[in-house]
């Protein structure tokens, strides 16, 4: 129902709210339809697209979630740098079944912005690409990198 006057909507009882969790959302999606496509890979030409179904997204996910939880301990942050790539989905969902923070970083951020967010998100590791719309995030976070002592790995996605 919406209050005459303002900007907000006055919640409904009936509506049950379920928590949950990112990973346990995964698992219970993997459980209820392995078979069916959970992520398809947007480029153009449609013989190239790869595809997950939620079984084989959840396993590659468990398996990020290993490799992060050696690297990494309970609720520290990792931060993603790219634009919309598959690897982005495997490295949020496996942060989340590692317990561990994903931190968004806009590719298309420009130094001092991401040396804010960097900093600011205590990110002890970064994923990311290498290049985006013809700028260098490589060079970017090779100089950044000594303004943040926090930030232990940096891990290319094509690695």
């Amino acid at each position: 129902m919406l209050i005459e006057g303002l900007a907000q909507w006055v919640p409904e009882d009936d509506e049950q709210i379920e928590e949950q969790t990112v990973g346990g959302l995964l698992r219970w999606a993997a459980a209820q339809a392995p078979d069916e496509v959970a992520l398809v890979a947007g480029v153009p030409d449609p013989a190239a697209r790869r595809r997950w179904t939620f079984a084989a997204l959840l396993a590659e996910s468990e398996q990020v979630a290993r490799a992060l939880a050696g690297r990494f301990g309970p609720g520290e942050r990792v931060a993603a740098w790219a634009n919309n790539i598959p690897e982005w989905v495997l490295l949020e969902f496996g942060a989340a079944l590692a317990g561990l923070t994903l931190v968004t970083v806009n590719p298309a951020l420009r130094q001092a912005e991401a040396r804010h967010v960097l900093a600011d998100s205590q990110a002890a590791g970064l994923f990311l690409i290498r290049d985006y719309r013809g700028v260098s995030l490589e060079s970017m976070i090779g100089a950044l990198r000594p303004e943040l002592p926090g930030l232990r790995e940096v891990v290319y996605f094509d690695q």
